[in-house]
């Protein structure tokens, strides 16, 4: 699929297309690991994907090699152990520990504590000190960890206002500051631009500088250590440049000497876009109009097309007993799975199964029983019970005149020595206003089966 929509190429002149298409390689090949192992579904590696994303094992795709000129972006927990030529150290306000503890461990106790729904447990707030100050301590160790992954160069963001406090780039502050801020120090760094003044941008008029001078653009001596730290203005930058996208396309189309291959390019994406227009027109117009045989039993009815099939009626008693569309489903669906030979006490048990699936009530499955009991009494069913072919809730299909497919499951059809008889099961207390439609709508399963086995196929209403 992504070859054939040209993805990769549509990727690779995005600003970003490198790496786009590398992550995108990198997620066709784990789709295809995870299919060899045996995939369930397209749906179970989507899952594994986002499992991964959430508990961070998802990295992007590596667009260069290990030791080719390039930038890495990674955490300082994922930096442990690798080593840069150049390090730029990020996100200078960040705090260096939380206002409030995240957790409590107590090992000897077996104890795990934090908040839930932002409630703490006393054991937490107990061991509020003591959880912060390791807090703190184990930021002083993140920072290390950062500062020394640099072989050469080591970049760090700083305010030249003045020092931020409990940032998790304090403890490089000594190393950072000089002793006086705005001292006259300022010297021209190696390999870097003359720079003049303080090391801070334009201020908008409102703002109010701290209380000590910021510091000075250029290299300095800080307060502690022998090195030099060249400090670097924000004016010798050219900040907030909005990037020009359509750079890239453009460049792309200029190496196209003669625009050969961009005209055959042009050509191939208008064949793709007429022949996508086409195909979304056709798959626009239906090909078949799907109806459930209750719509048009109910459209022949209203239309005083009257049919008339064999009703037979199991139980005149059917006054006082539940009703409605869940004691319907129990029956139908007692029919479906009894034994039609079956007994009292067999008939009992599946009353119970049916009416734990559709959590119906102790009378309902007391009058379902009931119900059925009656109806494998009866000589229809007694008749099914002998016949050589049985076929029970099995959907079927007819084309009706306009040319409307039409759908529906039949409760009950057997064959024996005059051919199928197609039963409905009804429990409805009177049929009343239904009757027409229930009429339709058997003789429309008896019309079914006749054309599917080309035998004759008799309908008839069963009123349980």
């Amino acid at each position: 699929f992504l070859a054939a929509v040209r993805a990769h190429a549509a990727l690779a002149i995005w600003p970003t297309g490198e790496q786009a298409l590398a992550n995108c390689l990198r997620v066709v090949d784990l789709a295809r690991r995870f299919e060899r192992g045996g995939a369930p579904s397209f749906r179970a590696f989507v899952d594994r994907l986002e499992d991964e994303a959430e508990r961070g094992e998802a990295e992007d795709a590596p667009v260069v090699e290990e030791g080719t000129e390039g930038v890495r972006i990674m955490t300082a927990h994922r930096a442990k152990g690798l080593e840069f030529p150049v390090v730029v150290l990020c996100d200078p306000t960040c705090n260096a520990s939380r206002e409030t503890p995240s957790r409590h461990v107590d090992p000897d106790r077996s104890l795990w504590a934090e908040p839930i729904a932002g409630c703490a447990p006393r054991e937490l707030i107990e061991a509020r000190d003591v959880e912060l100050a390791r807090d703190r301590a184990e930021a002083v160790r993140l920072t290390y960890v950062a500062a020394t992954r640099a072989r050469d160069l080591l970049v760090l963001p700083g305010v030249a206002d003045g020092e931020l406090e409990d940032v998790w780039l304090s403890p490089l502050h000594p190393v950072m500051y000089p002793p006086q801020q705005g001292s006259g120090e300022g010297e021209p760094g190696p390999g870097c631009p003359p720079f003049e003044g303080f090391a801070v941008g334009d201020r908008p008029p409102s703002a109010r500088p701290g209380n000590r001078a910021p510091v000075r653009a250029g290299a300095l001596t800080p307060r502690e250590g022998r090195h030099r730290v060249v400090w670097w203005s924000p004016k010798a930058l050219t900040l907030d440049v909005q990037e020009r996208v359509g750079l890239r396309q453009q460049g792309i189309l200029e190496a196209d000497e003669g625009g050969s291959v961009a005209a055959e390019g042009e050509r191939l994406h208008e064949d793709w876009r007429v022949s996508r227009e086409a195909m979304l027109a056709s798959g626009a117009a239906p090909t078949c109009d799907v109806v459930p045989v209750t719509a048009l039993s109910e459209e022949r009815a209203e239309a005083g097309k009257p049919e008339d099939v064999r009703i037979e009626v199991v139980s005149e008693t059917r006054v006082g007993r539940p009703s409605g569309k869940r004691f319907g489903s129990l029956v139908h669906g007692m029919l479906a799975e009894v034994d039609l030979r079956a007994d009292a006490d067999e008939v009992a048990r599946v009353a119970t199964l049916q009416g734990r699936l559709l959590d119906a009530s102790d009378d309902e499955v007391q009058a379902a029983r009931d119900a059925a009991i009656q109806a494998l009494g009866h000589p229809i069913l007694v008749r099914a019970a002998a016949a050589e072919a049985v076929r029970r809730e099995t959907p079927l299909w007819i084309r009706a005149e306009d040319g409307r497919l039409v759908e529906g499951i039949v409760d009950l059809a057997f064959r024996d020595a005059g051919g199928w008889t197609v039963v409905d099961f009804k429990t409805d207390v009177e049929l009343g206003a239904r009757r027409d439609a229930y009429v339709h709508q058997v003789r429309l399963y008896a019309e079914a089966i006749a054309n599917a086995t080309g035998e004759p196929a008799e309908p008839m209403l069963l009123v349980v």
